[in-house]
């Protein structure tokens, strides 16, 4: 792997393969967070957050076949619901090229790969603050 370019970071290179035109960006968002909030459940810390980076909204053409178009749509928000329901967990996401407050509350859009780490900075300290 190559340094990184004046003023391109690591992190921002990797992200940007996200929206690599032709990439195969199948995702089933809800399953992930249920996932990962199940994941944080079972650790000590007192204060959980999940940070979700997306690169647009859920697709899984599999699921789709089977389950009707609108099924990931509605398995998202739902999943959402639930995790902030449950009150133990602080869920924020951040949308790279693409909004992410149709499904997210607490959710801000990017417009490249290179504001993330900034963007994930803000978005932790903000999280931190609004615990105390």
């Amino acid at each position: 792997m190559s340094a990184p370019d004046v003023g391109e970071t690591l992190t921002a290179r990797h992200a940007a393969a996200m929206l690599t035109p032709g990439l195969l960006k199948e995702n089933i968002d809800g399953e992930a967070i249920a996932w990962a909030s199940a994941r944080l459940r079972q650790r000590a810390e007192r204060r959980k957050f999940l940070i979700v980076l997306s690169d647009g909204a859920p697709v899984d053409d599999s699921t789709l076949s089977e389950n009707g178009e609108s099924y990931l749509h509605h398995h998202l928000p739902e999943q959402i619901r639930q995790i902030e329901a449950a009150g133990d967990i602080r869920i924020a996401a951040i949308g790279i090229g693409h909004p992410v407050d149709r499904y997210y509350g607490d959710g801000v859009m990017i417009g490249s790969p290179g504001e993330l780490e900034s963007t994930v900075t803000a978005v932790i300290e903000r999280l931190l603050k609004e615990g105390t």
